[in-house]
């Protein structure tokens, strides 16, 4: 573990991190989590929330070891830098050159300059996949150490302004680098962590199990149609209940596909991660079979619940390498039939090696320790402290 202590300024969102906020996600949750992870080990934090606008004055998260500073991401330029913030917004290269864009983005130019100026931060790390704000960081000239944490499966925004990027799994790595193999050696490989509730030791694994579980928006490029297919085209299929845990613009239809074809689904609407951490405890199996993922974290939950998975290949055949042990099938919608998927669910469901309390005892307790948050920690500040030696 790196002794080195660190001034980070974190680029995420914080109310969309925040566990008051019902619309918080998952990867914005983990940002959070990893600031206040940092913080507790005695590096000071600073988090500077771009996109949001916040204007009034800085404020203290309370956090163990350290409490996390929140800065204000928009300024008012002093009327003699109006012109010259003016100037550098009007050549970002956004698709809104309107003037109350441009004021918008002065006032951000404004925020960063201010913030950078007090915290006087060693790195800067962004955990926004598509963000402006590398276009604010070079306008501005400056050259402290900028980070990216990739999360989502697509090329990424302004990736050639990173001084690292850090990937969330082979596969994203590999399709991103194959594109432009010029980002390959700026990249660095560190998988996410989940939520510390998900990786308590004290919550059994053992219990009573049943049904099948599905966790993520309920939108298209997240793939809950393939499962419901899959039921409609599988009378042993449809013997098993389905709950469904989410929100989306598809939720309509969804439901209508369920009622038609009589599939015994329950739309649970959108849970806490207290509440998601109770279903894939009481389920046999969680089952998101999306197209694509740069990294889904509800396997790797469901995984630390003892729970095996069913979802994005490339993942679930990665993480079975770094557990060492089967924790699930890989599926690829584009290339499998929902019979074939309705068939491989009643398969795995049917082998009573992968029902044991053994079986899941054995997949939490290798998951808890692969995803926590500290394992997370230790080799973002190992990035930093390599990116720094480097000068």
């Amino acid at each position: 573990m790196t002794k080195t202590i660190f001034r980070i300024m974190q680029i995420h969102p914080f109310l969309k991190g925040e566990g008051l906020n019902p619309r918080a996600g998952g990867k914005s949750r983990l940002s959070l989590q990893l600031s206040r992870e940092f913080a507790a080990r005695g590096n000071d934090v600073a988090i500077f929330p771009f996109p949001e606008p916040i204007l009034e004055k800085p404020y203290w998260i309370d956090n163990p070891g350290k409490p996390i500073r929140l800065i204000p991401t928009a300024r008012i330029p002093a009327m003699k830098d109006l012109a010259g913030y003016a100037w550098k917004a009007s050549r970002l290269p956004a698709e809104d050159k309107s003037a109350h864009s441009v004021r918008m983005d002065s006032m951000f130019l404004a925020g960063l300059r201010e913030a950078i100026r007090d915290f006087q931060p060693d790195v800067i790390h962004n955990h926004l996949s598509f963000s402006d704000f590398p276009p604010l960081y070079h306008a501005l000239g400056l050259k402290i150490p900028l980070f990216l944490t990739h999360h989502t499966h697509t090329a990424g925004q302004h990736l050639l302004l990173y001084r690292r990027i850090i990937f969330a799994s082979d596969a994203l790595r590999a399709l991103v680098c194959g594109r432009d193999p010029s980002l390959l050696e700026c990249s660095r490989l560190i998988r996410p962590a989940v939520e510390k509730v998900f990786c308590d030791p004290s919550v059994p694994v053992s219990g009573r199990r049943g049904g099948i579980l599905f966790v993520g928006g309920l939108r298209l490029d997240k793939g809950l149609q393939h499962l419901l297919a899959a039921y409609a085209k599988s009378a042993a299929l449809r013997k098993i209940p389905l709950r469904i845990c989410g929100i989306g613009p598809e939720q309509e239809h969804f439901e209508a596909f369920t009622r038609k074809h009589r599939v015994p689904a329950a739309f649970l609407g959108r849970v806490s991660p207290e509440a998601v951490r109770k279903e894939m405890l009481a389920s046999e199996l969680l089952v998101n079979p999306s197209p694509a993922e740069g990294f889904s974290l509800a396997l790797a939950e469901a995984m630390c619940c003892g729970t095996a998975v069913v979802g994005w290949k490339p993942q679930v055949e990665e993480t079975a390498k770094l557990l060492r042990m089967e924790c699930g099938l890989g599926f690829n919608p584009s290339q499998s039939a929902p019979e074939d998927l309705a068939g491989w669910i009643l398969k795995w469901i049917n082998r009573k090696e992968y029902r044991s309390t053994a079986y899941r005892k054995a997949l939490a307790t290798r998951a808890r320790k692969f995803f926590s948050i500290e394992r997370y920690a230790t080799e973002n500040l190992l990035a930093y402290e390599e990116v720094l030696e480097e000068g």
